[in-house]
């Protein structure tokens, strides 16, 4: 089994700061996208797959394909970033077993009732109770755009919705 050495939220993915910043940062030689539309759209999967960075392996799975590999003891090797595009796929993921200490979150745009609660994050009350969950469970959920800024944790900024 892999080492899993970070788990993120950001709906852009596989992109310039994951490429130059994060990878590097964790080591990682293998980046799993646990989404469930993604998974079925080879050609949008085939452009994320190669925009990881050469020597890097980047494979896309569904929820319930990651939660059988996790089960299985054949998620991954060696150093592995999992990344999701949005808050509910993470939860599916969650909810169906899918374990983890620590959940970063990257860019969540506004959009709909979404407001905005830290740099580039939003996220709307129902978004804001999936995490709150997550977190009541004992994962360290922390706001994290980018590796300069420090750790914002998931609790500072429920206050915007009362929780």
């Amino acid at each position: 089994m892999g080492n899993i050495k970070l788990v993120r939220i950001d709906s852009r993915l596989i992109h310039g700061q994951v490429i130059t910043k994060w990878i590097p940062i964790t080591g990682s030689k293998t980046v799993i996208i646990i989404d469930d539309e993604l998974y079925k759209d080879d050609f949008m999967g085939q452009i994320y797959a190669s925009a990881a960075p050469k020597g890097v392996k980047c494979s896309i799975l569904s929820v319930n394909e990651a939660i059988k590999r996790l089960q299985e003891d054949r998620l991954s090797e060696g150093n592995t970033m999992i990344l999701f595009q949005d808050i509910e796929n993470c939860y599916q993921a969650f909810k169906k077993g899918f374990t983890f200490n620590d959940l970063q979150l990257g860019e969540l745009p506004k959009k709909g009732e979404r407001i905005n609660v830290f740099k580039a994050i939003s996220f709307d009350l129902s978004e804001a109770l999936k995490l709150k969950e997550i977190s009541d469970s004992g994962v360290d959920v922390v706001l994290q755009p980018v590796p300069e800024l420090s750790k914002t944790k998931l609790e500072k900024v429920l206050k915007q919705f009362k929780l």
